[in-house]
């Protein structure tokens, strides 16, 4: 068991009331006076309305002014490139969008892509209509790209990557947790190759002089590794909520619907609830296990603190 495996239940009132709305009482697990308790390590959020469970992930977590201050620059590195189209292959724009409005409402001075979704990705929530002027205030990708040392790196010795991950005063890392094909699984730590140019992601698959993009999964495993110390997120909130269990990360492929949306600011200890959610051991997944060892994170689960919240829907009548 965790050390610290807490369940609630919440009636939803709404998407943005959502993450407020209670029986039993959000004040009441927080405490009596107001007083709030120490954030867990993980907050695990399921329910159908992704919206609500984000924002209640991130209030759970110790709310957005934890992580943005105002007047600061927040990059968003968002899973949902054009070339993933397919059901359980990108993050879902309900779950991107509700981390936007929380970063405007706490003051953010500007938001950035970090990389630039799918043209047609925010057509995909029917909650952009609604929050159009929040969603075309995001700026897109510079697409400038620097060269960079990577001081940690053991496979990873130099990288090209997007200028904004530098800059920016709150990284935000928004995966999908997914199946792939090549290391096993897809999460924070695989996210961050979105923000790399295509000659350094083909290191990561040729760099050791292997044949083919997975002939050598210790070292693109090593790589991936090596990357993640370039820049650790301040957040990150991944989707759960329907993916990929096999033939990732593009697909068409089997999928599984848990509904969940995971936050935390351990990208290690996210991707190793993310792996549970596949099927894995994170011990089994090459990546989790190097990035524990360059100290970017936890995988011990068994030893973290991790909060389950079940939003409900409400039952009208009665």
């Amino acid at each position: 068991m965790n050390r610290r495996m807490r369940r609630r239940d919440f009636l939803r009132t709404g998407a943005a009331a959502g993450a407020a709305a209670l029986v039993g009482g959000l004040a009441g697990a927080r405490g009596v006076t107001g007083q709030p308790s120490v954030p867990p390590d993980l907050a695990v959020v399921k329910g159908t309305d992704y919206f609500a469970a984000t924002r209640m992930a991130i209030d759970t977590l110790g709310g957005i002014k934890k992580f943005v201050t105002p007047g600061a620059k927040v990059g968003l590195l968002i899973n949902a490139p054009l070339w993933w189209r397919l059901p359980g292959s990108h993050t879902r724009p309900d779950i991107a969008l509700a981390a936007i409005l929380a970063c405007q409402e706490a003051g953010a001075g500007s938001i950035h892509y970090l990389t630039d979704p799918a043209p047609d990705y925010w057509s995909k929530t029917p909650l952009s209509a609604k929050y159009s002027a929040e969603i075309a205030s995001v700026q897109k990708c510079s697409k400038n790209f620097v060269e960079v040392a990577v001081p940690k790196g053991t496979a990873l010795k130099k990288a090209k990557v997007i200028k904004e991950l530098f800059d920016c005063d709150v990284f935000i890392n928004l995966p999908i947790i997914k199946n792939h094909e090549g290391v096993s699984m897809s999460g924070n730590l695989k996210n961050m190759m979105g923000a790399n140019t295509g000659d350094t992601n083909q290191f990561f698959h040729n760099g050791s002089g292997t044949k083919g993009d997975y002939g050598d999964i210790p070292f693109i495993s090593q790589c991936i590794a090596d990357h993640n110390t370039l820049r650790r997120p301040a957040l990150c909130i991944a989707d759960a909520t329907v993916f990929l269990m096999t033939n990732g990360p593009q697909g068409p492929g089997e999928l599984r619907k848990l509904d969940k949306v995971v936050a935390g600011i351990d990208p290690v200890a996210v991707d190793a609830y993310g792996a549970v959610c596949l099927d894995l051991k994170p011990a089994d997944v090459p990546m989790i296990n190097k990035a524990a060892e360059l100290g970017l994170g936890r995988m011990d689960l068994d030893k973290l603190a991790v909060e389950e919240i079940a939003l409900q829907p409400i039952v009208s009548g009665g």
